[in-house]
């Protein structure tokens, strides 16, 4: 199996070249011979330096560059990509053919040693239960071999037996007796032994199966695992083909339009060496002039091309001081934000907190009047009802911030809780505080809007008296006007605060919501808990019932057998009249069955126990402990 592992792992190694293929060598060699070196030099030597250094690189022409300008040679004239373009997608795919192959050879290692490790278990486990399956067969026959031995000894017992009965000396009579226990019980105790060893490799036999069969599942999810990267690498396999058809078609046309070139250049060569020897000296020198007077132009528009190439460079540095300075700016003008955002925030606070008393003058007229004192309670009530007021808005403030914070820190401790049993108890804890806390805080809220609508009916009898005094004084003091300004003013933050107190209302109404779904929710973990809970109690005390059960049963056998000994110990005549009686009962009822009964001690012995899981039987109650502490578990 190792080595058909082995393989198969090399069928999965796949050789990638970073070399041109040896077609494209013949071509370029081919093209080589076929083209004259010193014609190319004249036809190459008006192109750019780059053009003519990767010419010279493909056509092997004075110094040679290196491969990868070789590569980008075959490359160059082309629609669609400049020669840059060419050689930076030429080096990713070699970059990238190098990392296919490092992956692959990775991925090959991997599932050779995984292989191997499979297979190494696999003969492992093989040979463990070759050897258990050949201490089965030996303790069976083993079995078999003490079987056919007492049987034999029974049948030396019965016929003992009936020649004891023909006796009638008591003396003969008492030494078989005593020589039939010093035979039948060792047998029973190697039976007993033997049918132990035997449970045992039994269970040792069916723990080797379920071990093979985990390592056969771990065969077959590594099967699949090798069947994906078999997948994959068809998958780079036939991606690296197109790559390769792809570019020896460009390799192809490449050399189709080179050859056009050439077709061309010799043509020009013919045209001027016609042209040559039909112009005259006058025209060669118009033409000359007209060179010289091209390539001075072609240098000035390259020196104005150079100073353009400046002058957007130096835009382009002051395009990104420009933004470097605008980022400045815009986190200078954030800063000012914030800035202007916190003290507003602490002037809204001011406002909350600072209340003006109002100190009302009247005149001498209106002091005379019977409600001036009345008018004078209610000033002052009013005096302190804002003081009140404000210490009042403010503790509230405070008690509402300071207890939604401590309702998220606790939401925030329920949420990053697992479902454990510590886990739902710290989940029932945080919920039930945040009961009591929003229990607390409803009942807050409504003693406080009952407190201010009481206060607001205090206020609006102030507002009419106040009117009624407006309506009947005149005053003539010039610094009234700013005292009922500064009342205004009073009365418009009042107003503005009982709308913020409102607003607080509502999102507390709102978080009561989301509360009563948390509850929910935790009472519906709570009975799953509860009902998981009651399951495993249910299942602890069905075990501890059985294990009750089995216990019993062996106090009982245990009981009946020590019962049993003592009928055997006090009177020797009883047993034997009752074990010949029993024996020749069984004698009589051999006929209609294979196996012949065995005596009333054996039978006391031979109880078997199942297992109501996986219905496995045993004699024995100490292994039957073992196997329920084991089964039972698992269930």
């Amino acid at each position: 199996m190792s080595l058909q592992a082995d393989n198969d792992d090399d069928s999965f190694i796949m050789i990638l070249g970073s070399s041109p293929s040896e077609s494209l060598d013949a071509k370029c060699n081919g093209m080589e011979k076929a083209l004259n070196g010193p014609i190319l030099e004249d036809a190459i030597k008006d192109l750019p330096n780059d053009a003519t250094m990767a010419f010279k690189a493909q056509f092997q022409l004075g110094d040679s560059p290196s491969p990868a300008s070789m590569m980008v040679a075959s490359t160059l004239i082309t629609d669609d990509r400049s020669t840059e373009e060419l050689q930076k997608r030429f080096g990713e795919l070699l970059d990238e053919n190098v990392v296919l192959k490092e992956t692959l050879k990775q991925n090959n290692d991997s599932m050779k040693e995984q292989f191997s490790l499979i297979a190494s278990c696999q003969e492992d486990m093989l040979r463990t239960h070759k050897i258990h399956k050949e201490k089965f067969d030996e303790t069976k026959g083993l079995v078999e071999k003490l079987r056919q031995q007492n049987k034999e000894l029974k049948e030396n017992i019965v016929h003992l037996t009936c020649t004891i009965e023909s006796l009638t000396n008591g003396k003969v009579k008492s030494a078989p007796s005593s020589t039939v226990e010093f035979v039948t019980s060792p047998d029973d105790d190697t039976i007993n032994k033997l049918t132990a060893q035997l449970e045992l490799v039994e269970k040792q036999r069916r723990q080797v199966i379920v071990d093979n069969e985990k390592l056969t599942w771990q065969k077959e999810s590594l099967e699949h695992i090798v069947d994906a990267t078999t997948k994959e690498r068809d998958d780079a396999k036939d991606k690296l083909k197109s790559l390769e058809l792809l570019l020896s078609s460009k390799e192809h046309n490449h050399v189709e339009e080179i050859k056009l070139m050439h077709g061309t250049i010799d043509e020009l060569r013919q045209k001027m060496k016609s042209l040559s020897t039909n112009m005259n000296g006058e025209e060669i020198q118009r033409r000359d002039a007209n060179i010289k007077h091209l390539e001075a132009k072609v240098m000035s528009l390259q020196n104005d091309l150079k100073t353009a190439q400046m002058k957007i460079l130096d835009s382009e540095n002051v395009k990104l001081e420009f933004a470097q300075y605008k980022s400045g700016v815009s986190e200078t003008v954030k800063s000012y934000k914030d800035q202007i955002q916190e003290l507003s925030t602490r002037l809204k606070e001011v406002q909350t907190t600072v209340f003006q008393p109002v100190h009302m003058t009247m005149s001498c007229e209106s002091e005379t009047s019977p409600h001036y004192g009345g008018y004078l309670n209610n000033v002052k009530l009013y005096d302190r009802t804002l003081k009140h007021l404000s210490e009042y808005l403010n503790t509230l403030t405070s008690g509402l911030t300071d207890t939604v914070v401590q309702a998220m820190a606790v939401l925030s401790s329920v949420q990053d809780v697992k479902q454990e049993r510590a886990s739902m108890d710290k989940v029932k804890a945080g919920l039930s505080e945040i009961k009591q806390m929003i229990l607390k805080q409803h009942s807050t809220v409504l003693s406080n809007i009952a407190q201010l609508k009481s206060t607001l009916t205090l206020f609006e009898g102030i507002f009419k008296d106040y009117n009624e005094v407006l309506k009947k004084t005149i005053t003539k003091r010039e610094d009234t006007p700013p005292n009922i300004e500064q009342l205004t003013a009073a009365l418009v933050a009042r107003g503005e605060q009982i709308q913020a107190l409102e607003n607080q209302i509502a999102i507390l109404s709102g978080q009561k919501e989301d509360c009563e779904l948390l509850k929910a929710q935790v009472e519906l973990y709570k009975s799953d808990f509860e009902a998981e809970r009651k399951s495993r109690a249910e299942m602890a005390s069905e075990k501890e019932s059985t294990a009750t059960d089995l216990r019993v049963a062996q106090k009982k056998l245990q009981e009946l057998t020590r019962q049993l000994e003592e009928v055997r110990k006090a009177s020797p005549s009883i047993y034997k009249t009752a074990v010949s009686k029993a024996q020749a009962g069984a004698a009589t009822a051999a006929s209609s069955s294979t196996t012949p009964n065995t005596t009333s001690v054996t039978t006391s012995g031979n109880m078997v126990y199942t297992c109501p899981k996986c219905m496995f039987q045993s004699e024995q109650y100490k292994v039957m402990e073992d196997h329920f502490d084991f089964c039972l578990d698992d269930f």
